[in-house]
């Protein structure tokens, strides 16, 4: 009867003592450093890809289950996101200079969290237009690069405009 009780404990300390080193061995494995250079690379990608009106850049970056809120607050898939990309010039829409700042990198385990601020210098029918945006994104970790899977951009404010003092 003593020996029942001990198979379940001796099967425990088996699995744990065989599965412990390959769980560290993953965790081992897991590079911030690089983690944070490749996802740095996906925004560049996302950077270059709407600087340069190439779709195929965007294409290779967004994951098929990618969704977008808008600064307007509508929800695009993937497919209604890249169609809107590839309309842009018909529109009239060119982007000249994206900047990203203020970003800031979370890997949690196979997904990463992604936020900053983006300011995007465009002209709509040739009149300028700076956008100033707050984003999330999420990426998942594919092989050794990651993956877009959603975004959100939040438009800020002008800055409200100084109060003159009252005279008087």
């Amino acid at each position: 009867m003593m020996q029942h009780r001990l198979r379940p404990l001796k099967l425990t300390v088996l699995f744990t003592l065989l599965l412990a080193p390959l769980a560290a061995a993953v965790r081992a494995s897991a590079d911030p450093a690089l983690d944070r250079e490749r996802l740095w690379k996906a925004e560049n990608t996302w950077v270059r890809a709407l600087e340069s009106g190439d779709p195929a850049l965007l294409e290779g970056l967004i994951d098929a289950e990618f969704t977008f809120i808008g600064p307007d607050g509508e929800l695009e898939e993937r497919a209604a996101y890249l169609a809107g990309y590839r309309a842009l010039p018909a529109r009239g829409v060119a982007v000249e200079k994206i900047t990203l700042d203020e970003v800031k990198m979370r890997v949690l385990g196979e997904t990463a969290i992604v936020t900053g601020h983006v300011v995007a210098r465009i002209r709509v029918q040739g009149q300028p237009i700076v956008e100033n945006v707050r984003f999330t994104r999420v990426y998942r970790r594919q092989g050794k690069d990651w993956r877009m899977v959603a975004g959100q951009g939040t438009r800020i404010a002008a800055p409200p405009a100084q109060a003159k003092p009252s005279g008087g």
